[in-house]
């Protein structure tokens, strides 16, 4: 089957007056139009792209496609920019079957809540839902509220421990206030009721339809398994994971999905948590040249997110801490050593690792405990996020192989919102996109959905201004190009799941992933990008979403 797509322009990765030929579902020539007599067109399906942009297939390489998933069911409290807003959007909450409220989205830096210091509380809930148990992750994925019945049936009260990489947020009496940080969201996502394997295919199903139609065909799933019981709505455990493979069994898999096995969570992982999980696992599975399931990455929570102090940094916030590494251990050296025992157990089992790593000293002590595994920069471990990573270790990353995979669109969201806790200079120089390409540090962007939708036209416009939401005209010299950051999100996810010998490009002999816009960008506004909708997706050279009429 040959279908010949006309017009199409390819900028800023290619022409602006193309003609694409797709042949059993590859690339097999990419011209000039006006070479276009040179291809014998009978038999073709044609599509006529009348000069509208044409990109190669979205790899949004950092996005939690199960949950983005779940998320699309759970109750929207986005937006809320007063206590009054926040409990008018969860009075229209409804209990899900297993009878919880489960909400995503709130933003604490825009609320005043009657908790300490502002934050919001368990009172704040209680005065809407008293007895229905209600969980609301926040915006960030790092932090949840819940009210006294959740607390109640998570047996949270004054004497409860705050476990190893996570906190029970208290008043001055010592009571919980529901506030829950980093791994102690996991006591609540503990007792609620667990769902099915088709409960999760399905919110795999819904995601995938959504992310096609946002022009998405790859993504890195990024935390499944034992670990996911502390992550977003706990339900991400082994079972989702068998949903992706029952999925692409049934060749209902359409985007293509790198998942990354997570234990021990958002906090207090220990290397023997990994070692027996990859034990019981057995060896990684890649799905081979163009396919659509590869499970061979591991994914680490070395730390945490300035948000909530807990990002480890070599100049203190504003209340003097530091911050520190997230898995187990009793002081920083201990946990330093537990870093590198679970990535010398992931290491050594022949997994590439990603670990979420935001402060300066958590990324030093992540490379360190690269170097110190001796793999071969093949693997292609990465740092995520790396929002405050310094140019020496940008340097030892170029040289070791390693993948910055962070996200404009975050930085662009936090604005200036943080600044109180991190120091206005070092919250705004945060994500070197810039340096880190100059010192040959393999760049990709991503969208950390649910965190933020996956809307690569706002990642890709972001990382060309530096600008952001609190500070449109800001910007710096940390932008990129229209070139550099397409590649970001398209040629860079590929490399990063090993599959830049046959996906990321418009190119022959590569899979025909591609996107059409319904007009040509102008890359001189990158702003222009966000106005442009998506009007067709190919996987495989299929139509699978959207028109060409």
């Amino acid at each position: 089957m040959t279908t010949a797509i006309l017009n199409a322009d390819l900028r800023p990765l290619g022409a602006s007056d193309c003609l694409v030929i797709v042949d059993d579902g590859r690339f097999s020539a990419v011209l000039p139009m006006h070479q276009r007599d040179q291809i014998a067109l009978a038999g073709a399906t044609v599509v006529d792209a009348h000069g509208c942009t044409v990109l190669p297939g979205i790899d949004d390489s950092h996005l939690h496609g199960y949950e983005y998933g779940r998320s699309l069911t759970a109750h929207d409290m986005r937006g809320c920019t007063s206590m009054a807003e926040f409990q008018a959007r969860l009075r229209e909450a409804r209990a899900e079957a297993g009878g919880w409220i489960r909400g995503i989205g709130w933003d604490g830096s825009l609320l005043h809540g009657s908790g300490p210091d502002g934050t919001v509380s368990v009172a704040d809930l209680d005065a809407v839902h008293p007895e229905i148990p209600v969980l609301l992750n926040d915006v960030t994925g790092h932090m949840a509220v819940c009210n006294t019945a959740a607390l109640r049936r998570a047996g949270i009260d004054a004497s409860t421990r705050d476990p190893d990489g996570g906190r029970v947020v208290r008043d001055p009496s010592g009571a919980p206030t529901g506030l829950l940080l980093e791994a102690a969201v996991g006591l609540v996502n503990d007792v609620m009721p667990a769902i099915t394997v088709d409960e999760q295919r399905a919110a795999i199903v819904a995601a995938q339809s959504a992310l096609l139609s946002q022009g998405i065909t790859a993504f890195t799933d990024p935390g499944l398994g034992p670990g996911g019981r502390t992550v977003l709505d706990g339900t991400g455990g082994l079972g989702a994971v068998e949903a992706y493979r029952r999925l692409d069994a049934d060749s209902a898999l359409l985007v293509r999905v790198n998942v990354m096995l997570l234990f021990g969570g958002l906090g207090g992982t220990r290397a023997s948590d990994v070692s027996a999980g990859l034990d019981a696992w057995g060896a990684p599975s890649r799905g081979g040249a163009f396919g659509h399931l590869d499970i061979a990455q591991v994914k680490v929570f070395a730390d945490g997110i300035p948000r909530s102090r807990t990002a480890w940094l070599s100049e203190p916030y504003d209340d003097c801490s530091c911050g520190r590494l997230q898995v187990a251990g009793r002081n920083d050296d201990e946990r330093v050593a537990e870093l590198h025992a679970i990535v010398a157990a992931a290491a050594s089992r022949g997994w590439q690792i990603g670990a979420h790593s935001i402060g300066d000293r958590t990324i030093t002590a992540y490379l360190d405990a690269i170097e110190a595994t001796g793999t071969s920069p093949d693997r292609r471990h990465y740092v995520i996020h790396g929002d405050l990573v310094m140019p020496r270790d940008l340097e030892r990353m170029a040289r070791l192989g390693m993948t910055l995979n962070t996200n404009p669109s975050i930085r662009w969201m936090v604005g200036r919102t943080v600044s109180p806790i991190l120091g206005d200079a070092r919250n705004v120089a945060k994500q070197p996109l810039r340096r880190a390409l100059d010192l040959g540090v393999p760049l990709a962007t991503s969208s950390d959905a649910p965190v933020m939708a996956p809307d690569w036209r706002l990642i890709i416009a972001a990382a060309m201004t530096r600008a952001l939401r609190t500070d449109p005209d800001y910007s710096d010299d940390q932008r990129i190009d229209a070139r550099a950051a397409v590649k970001s999100m398209t040629a860079a996810g590929a490399w990063q799941s090993h599959a830049e010998s046959w996906r990321g490009e418009i190119r022959p002999g590569l899979a025909a992933d591609l996107v059409m816009l319904d007009a040509p960008v102008d890359w001189t506004d990158p702003w222009s990008l966000t106005e442009r909708s998506v009007v067709a997706t190919f996987v495989d050279g299929n139509l699978v979403h959207g028109t060409t009429s």
